[in-house]
């Protein structure tokens, strides 16, 4: 069964503030290393998983390739990452956190955790659960939509 117009109205609205308040928040985080800024956030959390091409962690992160490689560049001057060649193709480079890069992102990850329980504190954890099965579920179609919308022979809505 379909959601009403009026229903995903309010969905939009609701988000748009969501989002708004997270942009907000996130240029009140502490900072956990000086070098890097918290833009940079999504490049360290994608390099987590693996070592990676700039095009990949760039399609990863859902940005543009010239943008990710600036802020790679900047990672690779600060000792948080470096560039090594790609094992699969000498010829190319990729991209893996330093030991420097990997404590980084454990303290993020760690802050992050215990700034979100801190938050949640009124939540039980069936409930924060049940968000997040929501919310991954919510990722997994905006995934989708952003496949749709940028495969070939798209239509446009």
């Amino acid at each position: 069964m379909s959601i009403s117009s009026e229903v995903a109205g309010e969905l939009a609205t609701d988000l748009i503030h969501v989002m708004k308040k997270l942009t907000a928040l996130r240029h009140l985080v502490p900072r956990f290393h000086p070098a890097v800024d918290v833009s940079a956030y999504p490049v360290l959390i994608a390099l987590k998983r693996d070592e990676q091409r700039v095009s990949d962690i760039a399609a990863c992160i859902h940005s543009d390739v010239s943008t990710v490689s600036r802020q790679i560049t900047h990672l690779v001057s600060a000792g948080i990452a470096e560039k090594v060649a790609d094992p699969a193709d000498g010829r190319a480079q990729v991209v893996r956190l330093t030991a420097e890069g990997r404590r980084v992102i454990d303290d993020l990850a760690t802050s992050r955790a215990e700034w979100f329980r801190e938050m949640l504190d009124g939540w039980t954890t069936a409930e924060v659960k049940e968000f997040a099965s929501y919310l991954a579920r919510f990722d997994s179609t905006l995934t989708s939509e952003l496949e749709r919308r940028n495969s070939p022979g798209k239509e446009d809505a």
